[in-house]
Order: structure tokens, then sequence, then C-alpha cells
């Protein structure tokens, strides 16, 4: 058989069993989930159809056990009981060793036919007892997924640095016959334009090893799911062995970090949730003895906090006696007596994370809480993190994660304002909004904005930040505000226009600039221009003492003002649209521009243009069927549409007026004057 399609089913069978092992364990808590059932069937219904096809009858044959089960659940044929979690659960374990044997190339670890004939008798087999992808050495293997984006964007980073190499040889090049003088010696300015270019040409090889970088990082992140997958099981199965009762709950699974955060957190979570169940959990019946239910509650916590990302572990057992921690380290020598009569109760809980502390005698004295925390503390150590213990004695235990988030990204909204970009976490981030002149309202000396009938006050975001503020953002008789939200607090921030959000990796600050306000972090932009990540708490602080932001002021200025027209220049050549703005802006028109054609449909959708220039030749849509686009929205029918082209044939000037276009100009024989003679015919 093909290792091709020996690695598209691994790979397949892979997501399918993990999907299984996952729906399984929700089903035991929502039995009645007929949509899960249905789900967990076809999951068990392709893994038995591509099996099949590839010959792994052994596969084929348990998923069809499986499949037969999970139908009778679905029709109502079979209870959801004990019996039957604990059948599909082994059914999927043995899957997993059998596929796991296929991609070793080896024999099964059992014998299939024997497992089947008990699964038939209605039996639980005792194989694979534990879930698979739970132990501690599981690594990441040696191959990572990535998006085609990621990947085509790092080609093409690539090529950039090829094309920048060239460059950097011609400067080479340019500098020998400056230095041999063949023509004398080099004048200043000949020296000077070497100089500039050359600036330019690092400056730009900076960009894209900083790009580089970031897409770098990018393969390396994976979300915290990818380690705790398998734990609801291992849970489960360890509760269970003891007579306990334990549900486990996740929460911020989808807070990513770099693989080798995640290499060295498996581990620690490892041992938490071993010592929790096997030391920290009381029995069902001592847990109702003490007030309790007989089901105990883990739960992990991911969530960005501050410069960091904290990860919270939490279990309602019986805590943490830090009398008997303090004996117990008396007695094994890891503390003296004058020590631990200077200790007090918060501190004697981390003795636990002392070198000889874990040990079965003391596991016995102290319930087991010391078990593996000088391995969690130990890997921390070498990702730089820090550990934390709380605990209330019979009621609960809390250990907690801080680990860099320097290795970690977030969500952010990216907004433009005093000419510099900013992110702003989108945690934070309620909504965006246009805010008229006549939704402001003055409130004791104040400016506020009504928002579904909450008054949220109003601020300048370059004016909290010292940043020059730019009026002739509300030409347009409107400005935009994001409306942030802090615990209940509520405040609308203007900003000269919003950037859209995605995902950025956060760089921490140097330690001379940890008490700088209103910042927290730093990222790095595609397009390689630093941004800082700004600190909403800050801006609430500060908010209250801001003065007013003026906008109602503004507004009337800006009405009372005569404006010539709004034009969208379209050109995906950077030097072509500068040079066609600084002509339209210096006689007075309100220029936007437009890098390709999809970027001008965006722009058309939110803003109502006086006049239209374009190019032809653009990636994507080209400038004729730009028009033609154009022509069929109903705001943008009457439009007028001048293409600027270097094609000069009369058959693309004829395909120009059937699109629609009012005016071609040639590039070659392009000057100024007939630019705006052409568009001052057009909307004077």
């Amino acid at each position: 058989m093909s290792s091709k399609y020996l690695d598209i089913f691994l790979r397949e069978a892979d997501e399918h069993l993990t999907s299984l092992q996952g729906g399984v364990l929700r089903l035991e808590k929502e039995p009645a989930n007929k949509v899960l059932i249905h789900e967990l069937l076809r999951n068990a219904h392709t893994l038995k159809g591509s099996a099949r096809m590839l010959g792994f009858e052994g596969v084929s044959n348990v998923a069809h056990r499986l499949e037969d089960l999970l139908k009778e659940m679905e029709e109502g044929e079979r209870e959801v009981d004990e019996r039957a979690i604990d059948i599909l659960l082994r059914g999927s374990d043995a899957m997993a060793r059998l596929v796991d044997a296929l991609a070793k190339g080896e024999p099964p670890s059992f014998v299939v036919e024997d497992f089947l004939a008990a699964l038939d008798r209605g039996d639980v087999p005792e194989i694979a007892m534990q879930g698979p992808s739970c132990k501690e050495e599981d690594g990441f293997g040696d191959t990572v997924r990535a998006r085609v984006k990621t990947l085509d964007s790092l080609v093409n980073l690539l090529g950039e640095l090829i094309i920048n190499k060239k460059r950097l040889e011609s400067r080479v090049s340019s500098l020998k016959f400056l230095v041999r003088g063949d023509g004398g010696p080099p004048s200043l300015r000949e020296l000077g334009q070497f100089q500039r270019e050359l600036e330019d040409d690092v400056l730009y090889l900076d960009y894209l090893i900083q790009e580089l970088h970031g897409e770098a990082m990018e393969l390396r992140m994976l979300p915290l799911r990818t380690i705790t997958d398998g734990f609801q099981r291992l849970v489960r199965d360890l509760a269970r062995d003891q007579g306990k009762e334990v549900d486990l709950a996740i929460d911020g699974d989808g807070i990513e970090l770099d693989r080798v955060l995640l290499e060295s957190l498996k581990p620690m979570f490892l041992h938490m949730l071993t010592n929790a169940v096997d030391h920290g959990i009381e029995l069902p019946d001592e847990r109702k003895g003490h007030g309790k239910p007989g089901k105990a509650t883990i739960r992990i916590s991911a969530r960005h906090e501050g410069d960091s990302v904290q990860i919270l572990v939490r279990d309602d057992g019986r805590g943490m006696d830090p009398a008997r921690i303090k004996q117990a380290a008396l007695r094994r020598g890891v503390i003296d007596k004058e020590e631990a009569e200077l200790l007090g109760d918060e501190e004697s809980l981390y003795l636990t994370l002392r070198p000889g502390f874990s040990t079965s005698e003391i596991v016995t004295d102290v319930s087991g809480r010391g078990v593996g925390l000088d391995v969690v503390q130990k890997n921390l150590e070498r990702v730089k993190g820090t550990l934390s213990l709380r605990s209330v004695v019979g009621a609960c235990t809390e250990i907690t994660l801080q680990l860099p988030l320097s290795l970690s990204v977030v969500e952010a909204l990216l907004v433009a304002c005093g000419g510099e970009c900013y992110a702003v976490p989108v945690s934070y981030v309620l909504e965006t909004i246009k805010v008229r002149s006549e939704d402001i309202v003055t409130v004791g000396g104040k400016e506020v904005v009504a928002l579904r009938g909450t008054t949220v006050p109003l601020v300048s975001l370059s004016s909290l930040l010292g940043l020059p503020a730019r009026k002739e953002l509300l030409e347009t008789g409107k400005v935009t505000a994001v409306v942030l939200k802090l615990r209940e607090q509520l405040l609308a921030c203007t900003v000269d226009r919003h950037l859209g959000s995605g995902e950025i990796v956060v760089k921490q600050l140097g330690a001379q600039m940890k008490r700088v306000t209103f910042v927290f972090g730093a990222t790095i932009l595609g397009d390689g221009d630093p941004a800082l990540i700004l600190s909403v708490p800050d801006l609430f602080a500060h908010a209250e003492g801001a003065t007013t932001t003026g906008f109602r002021g503004a507004f009337a200025e800006q009405e009372a003002a005569r404006v010539r027209g709004r034009i969208l220049v379209v050109d995906d050549s950077i030097t072509t649209r500068t040079m066609e703005r600084s002509i339209l802006v210096s006689h007075g028109y309100q220029v936007e521009v437009a890098v390709s054609g999809e970027d001008a449909l965006e722009k058309v959708a939110g803003v109502q243009f006086d006049l239209v220039v374009s190019d032809v030749e653009m990636p994507g849509i080209n400038g004729f069927e730009l028009t033609r686009q154009l022509r069929v929205l109903d705001t943008y029918r009457e439009v007028p549409i001048i293409i600027v082209s270097s094609l000069s044939r009369d058959e693309h000037k004829r395909q120009a007026l059937e699109a629609g276009a009012q005016a071609y100009i040639v590039k070659g024989s392009f000057d100024q004057g007939t630019l705006l003679d052409t568009v001052e015919s057009l909307i004077g």
C-alpha cells in the first residue's frame, strides 16, 4: 500500500478517535443528547469505511461494533448507561491501539477477535485502560500543521528576501564603481544617494526578517486543548479506579501558547491532576459527611492577564493542611525546627515545592498534595514562569501558574490614532461605533453618547495619549469610537479609524519601560511597523480627569467648510497612487486610496465617493471588472470613473467605456493637468 494513503488514513483516524473519546465522555454527562449520539455514530461509520477500503479489518470491525451500539442508542433500543459508556471508551481505545500499531508497522498488541467476542457478550474487555495521548512522555512529534495562508506568506517573504539580496548586490556594484573612481572621485551628492539607497535596503531587510520571525512563531503556536484533550479520560479512569466521582471542567482551552510552553505544561498538568484525584479528592461518602456533593470538581481555567497567561487548577477536595505539611517537612529534614517556627500558614504550603518532600512517607502524612509539585516548579523555572498556592482546609486547593506572554498570542483590535497604530485586546472591546454631532450630549461639562439606553463617557484617545488631534477626520460628519468595557464600566474612545482585528504576537516591554502608563506590551504588524498594546485599565483610570473632546464644535466648523469632492484612488503601485493622491489633495479634494479592486469594493461599501480613479492591471479584480461591479451598485451607478493605465491600445479604451468608465488616461502621456482637468470636468 502507498505510504501516502496510510498517512492520510492515520491523520483521519486520529481526528475521529479524538472526537470519539471526547464525545463519549460528554455523552456520559448528557445521555439524552441525540445530536451528540449521531455525531459519534458518524465518527464510527467514517472510520469503519476508511479502514475497510484500505484493508484494515481490525479497525473496521471494532468501528462496526461501536456503530451498531450507537445506532441502538440513537433509536432508543439501548440505554446510555455506565456499561455502554465503558464499552464505547474501550472500543475507541482498542482502535487507537490498532492505529498506533499500523503507524509503527507492528502487529496488534491484543487479539482483535477475542476483544470483539467480549464486546458481543456485553463485557468490557480489560485492555487499553488509559486513554491515548495522556502519557507524560508523549510529545508533539517532528511535524506541525500549518495554515496554507501562513505557508504562502513564508514563501512570499522568502521571495522578497531574494529580491532584496539582488538589490544589495547592486549596491555592492555601485560601491565598487565609486571606489574605483573611473569618472573621478565621487561627489557628495553621489555618496548621499548611495547612502540613502543602502539605508532603504537595510530597513527593508530588517522588516523582512521581523516578518519571517513572526510567521515562524505562528507555526509554533498551538491551542491549550492540544494537551488537554485527553485529560477528561485520564481523570475519569483514575477516579473510577479509586471509587471516586470527579468532573473535570476546562475553560479557555482555545488560548494559544508556544509549543515549548505546552510541552513543559503537559507533565505539570499530569502531576497536578493525578495528585488531585489520588489524594486531594475524598471518597463520595466522606464528602457527603462534610456536607459536600458526592461528585467532586476539578477545574482548569486559562486566561490572559496583563503581560502573562494565567492557568488555574482548582479542586474542591480536602485542601492542604499547613500544620501537617510542616510536621512532615520536619520529620524528613526538609526544614529545621527554627525555620518551622518562623513559617506562616501560607508559606508552609510552599514546602511542597522543595526537593525531597515528595516521598511516599510524606504522601501519607499530607494526603499526597506534595507529589510532583517539585517537578511542576522545575518545569516552570525552565520557561520563566511562576507558581502560587492557595488552600482552604476541607474546602479547596488552587494552584496558579503564571506563564510569560511573550510566547503567546492575543486577539486584538488595531486602531489608528494620531498617526500611530495601537492594539487593544478584544477582551475589553464591546463594539465600534460611528458618532455623529447629534449623538453627542454635554453632561457636567463632559461629552457623552447614548448607547442602547446607557450613557457612555466620550473621550479622545489622542488626547489621553498626548497625541496631536486630526480634525480633518471629522469632515464626513462622523467620528469612529471604540466602546471599551472594564468590569461594569463603559468608555467610548474616539480614534482615527479601526484597522480590523486579528491575532498578534505579544512582545514584553523591557525593564526600563515596565512602569510606562497606558501600555503593557508591543507587537510587530504585518508591514513591519511596531504597535503598542494599550492598557485598558490605565485608559479608564485617566479618562475621568480628561478634558472634553470638543467634537461638537469641531463638527460645526467642518460643516461650515466647503469640500470640493471625495475621490477614491485605486492602484496596486504605491508610487502611482501616492502621486495621484498628492495631486488631488493639493487642489482641495478629499482622497482615500485602495491597493486593489477588492480593497476598493470594501471601501465603497461604507463611504459614498464622488469619483473613482482606477488602474487596470491589478492582482485579483482588475480595473475593468471593478468598474463593472461598481455599476451594479445602486449608489455607484452614476458615479464618474476615470481609468488611468499604461495600456494604450484602442481596444483597451473601448473595454473601459463598455465597462462604464467616463474617461481613459494613458500613464505614458500622463501629467497632472490632464488628471485635474478630467476630474474638474466630471465633478467640478
